[in-house]
């Protein structure tokens, strides 16, 4: 989540001094952005009440909190639709390269870090 804050505000900071005389209110943005995210508490269940359906609910999940967190930008700040779509393609990017990051550093549980060895269980 974090990383995909940080790629949204990224993004907004670089362009928005580009298109607009006015400062965004990145602290609304914020609010605005953890509001729209809520739709993840539906995991939950969907793991909970686990079937053969769960990766197709994970997805529309997924879909749900992406659309609820394009709304949240473009209305908060004020944007058009393309600025408020690559903003949100700009988080989910550095979300994907931190997850990447931390699977190439082998960081997961089960891995062979000097920390953490499952013969020590």
């Amino acid at each position: 989540q974090t990383a995909f804050f940080i790629g949204i505000f990224a993004f907004l900071w670089v362009e928005r001094p580009m298109t607009a005389k006015t400062k965004p209110n990145f602290t609304l943005l914020l609010k605005a952005l953890l509001l729209s995210s809520y739709g993840k508490l539906l995991l939950i269940p969907a793991v909970i009440w686990e079937h053969d359906y769960t990766p197709l609910c994970l997805r529309l999940i997924k879909v749900f909190v992406l659309t609820s967190n394009f709304q949240a930008i473009r209305v908060t700040l004020n944007i058009n639709r393309k600025l408020s779509f690559l903003a949100i393609l700009s988080g989910l990017l550095m979300e994907s390269t931190m997850v990447y990051f931390f699977q190439r550093m082998e960081w997961d549980v089960g891995s062979d870090c000097a920390i953490y060895k499952p013969q020590d269980f």
